[in-house]
């Protein structure tokens, strides 16, 4: 009797732990390209900001997301016409694998950047 009543309760325990720990955990973020997208391209901006130059200017296009495996794992692809100060576009590629490690997506600080590449320089690769 004392079996059959500790496999009862196991089985009630096994049945409810995965329910309350469902509960606990807060709910995926939602993400949208367009937000993949201006995290990418503001991760390009800040590496631009580093330059020496005193004024810059840049122009992006269009973005391409690869989703890649594993969880909140992306790499974005695009280009961008930049300029540093005397209307002197210069069009420019780049290639950036991201990371969403945090629950506010609309914030650079849940974002870590692995790999940056800017017209075919390594600029980054953790």
């Amino acid at each position: 009797m004392r079996v059959l009543l500790a496999l009862f309760f196991g089985f009630v325990w096994l049945s409810i732990a995965p329910i309350s720990q469902a509960q606990q955990k807060s709910p995926a973020p939602k993400l949208s390209d367009s937000m993949i997208i201006a995290m990418a391209q503001q991760f390009v901006l800040e590496h631009f900001k580093r330059q020496p130059s005193d004024h810059f200017d840049v122009a992006f296009d269009i973005a391409n997301i690869y989703p890649q495996p594993g969880a909140d794992y992306w790499a974005v692809v695009g280009g961008f016409m930049a300029d540093s100060g005397g209307k002197n576009y210069k069009p420019h590629a780049y290639g950036i694998a991201m990371r969403l490690i945090c629950i506010e997506p609309d914030k650079l600080k849940c974002w870590q950047l692995e790999k940056l590449v800017i017209d075919e320089k390594i600029i980054m690769n953790n």
